[in-house]
């Protein structure tokens, strides 16, 4: 859940792995990255102190502020190499999205590159803050920053690309068709809200302990830290997925509510309080990019804080019979059930709402005293199927009409992978899970849970997406975690 207070930010990471000419890389990436900046706005947009829930854009930033601000560079040697140190990047981006921007004074992007020049390779991990970003922005800007490295290893292009227009957020965007009803659903919420959150959240009771140092929720909000894990899919697995979901006619987005249903059921099987039971309940929603589902759309690939929650309210009313369930006959569920949300403005709209007016705004700690939140725990799980990178994977950076040249033969970078994840700060679920994919599935999990069960969760998750492929048309859920021996 994202807030407006200081310093506790839920920070997202991309985590993009490109192989090839990192010298050529390394020179332009400074003003590869101000254009980038200066490209987009929200990139460039502060806190105003004086007004609540407003930011202002700031003026264009210059290499001098890149070189402050917003890019770190650090440079290999072999034998930090040698030592696994630029595979330990995991680690540094936990401990970097544990860490709140100052919205009032700190852009929310900024950009950290490693770079192993010897074995041709380098890692993009671009830092921002979820108020301004979200998982597909980061691609967005990823992509943006290699476009504009290339176009000045060409040297095609010398001059500022256009600045793109300030487009309205989500919530104006996507509500316009619905302006008559605002007011009523805000009403209801100031004068109810309360009573609905509250009795939410006593009904709900998490699937699995939380860690000792995750702190109630409190008025203001406190930071909690997550811990972070993360694993690299094979290609060969991750066609058989793809292809099984179009034979089943579901969305990956569907599968991936069966393999994360499957994979807490696993890990809550070891918990003191689990108690078995014909039906398993689960309380999780799915993260939706709205990009394309507003009413108007707008052309250029926009970034920005462009999601929305499409609660799965009926893995928890109604609960999931493991024994008789097919794993393909949840997944359509899935599919039908986010289809119908979508559908819905107002119903899938509510949530922003009830943020808007009972989490974000000043709180009130009678409220929060009212409704005790433990461990800032309101659900089990989010997943966000962040979906193929959508961009080009190779960057050329020989100048046109000199492609054949032997002096210009591997000239350029290629994108090999790409992790996303943010972090759980203060108010949010057990777990989030998020799927990106490039050639092969990359797997990111932001948890607030007691370690044992986190790995639990995690290693059972990846393993049963991993073998989507050869799931069967008429295998149940339970057969599938006999099978698969979880």
């Amino acid at each position: 859940m994202v807030t407006t207070t200081d310093g506790v930010s839920m920070k997202i990471v991309h985590s993009m792995l490109v192989t090839g000419d990192t010298t050529t890389l390394v020179r332009f990436l400074p003003a590869a990255v101000m254009r980038t900046f200066n490209m987009h706005p929200r990139m460039r947009a502060l806190q105003v102190r004086s007004e609540d829930f407003a930011a202002e854009i700031q003026p264009f930033v210059t290499l001098d502020t890149v070189a402050k601000d917003l890019l770190r560079v650090r440079q290999f040697d072999e034998t930090e190499v040698n030592g696994n140190s630029f595979a330990e990047w995991e680690k540094y981006a936990e401990g970097e999205c544990n860490l709140g921007f100052d919205r009032y004074s700190q852009l929310p992007f900024y950009l950290t590159v490693w770079v192993d020049e010897k074995a041709e390779r380098a890692r993009l991990l671009l830092f921002s803050d979820h108020f301004m970003s979200d998982g597909y922005s980061g691609m967005v800007v990823l992509n943006c920053i290699l476009e504009q490295v290339a176009l000045l290893a060409k040297q095609s292009d010398t001059k500022q690309p256009l600045e793109y227009p300030l487009r309205h957020s989500l919530y104006k965007m996507w509500l316009s068709k619905v302006t008559w009803a605002k007011p009523l659903v805000k009403l209801f919420i100031a004068l109810f809200g309360g009573l609905v959150y509250r009795e939410i959240l006593k009904k709900f009771k998490p699937l699995l302990s939380a860690r000792a140092d995750q702190q109630d929720f409190a008025a203001p909000p406190k930071t909690n830290s997550t811990n972070a894990s993360f694993a690299q899919g094979d290609p060969e697995c991750m066609r058989k997925a793809l292809a099984r979901c179009k034979v089943e006619n579901v969305t990956f987005a569907g599968a991936l509510v069966s393999a994360t249903v499957l994979a807490f059921y696993h890990a809550a099987k070891t918990q003191s309080t689990f108690k078995q039971t014909q039906l398993f309940e689960i309380t999780a929603d799915l993260d939706y990019n709205m990009r394309s589902r507003v009413p108007h759309p707008v052309e250029e690939a926009q970034v920005g804080m462009y999601v929305a929650i499409a609660d799965l309210a009926w893995l928890a009313t109604e609960g999931v019979d493991l024994q008789n369930t097919r794993f393909w006959a949840l997944a359509h569920r899935a599919k039908l059930e986010i289809d119908e949300r979508l559908r819905h403005t107002l119903t899938m709209a509510a949530p922003t709402f009830m943020m808007d007016r009972r989490l974000n705004a000043q709180l009130d700690p009678a409220f929060v005293k009212a409704v005790p939140i433990l461990h800032s725990q309101t659900s089990d799980a989010n997943i966000s199927s962040v979906g193929r990178y959508p961009f080009k994977k190779e960057h050329s950076f020989v100048p046109e009409g000199q492609e054949t040249a032997e002096e210009h033969k591997g000239r350029g970078l290629a994108v090999t992978s790409l992790h996303v994840y943010n972090s759980i700060p203060h108010l949010g679920p057990s777990a989030a899970i998020f799927v990106s994919s490039v050639d092969a599935f990359c797997y990111a999990m932001a948890d607030k849970c007691e370690s044992t069960a986190a790995r639990a969760l995690f290693a059972a998750l990846v393993k049963i997406t991993e073998n989507c492929g050869s799931i069967d048309k008429n295998e149940t859920l339970q057969e599938v975690l006999t099978r698969l021996e979880l």
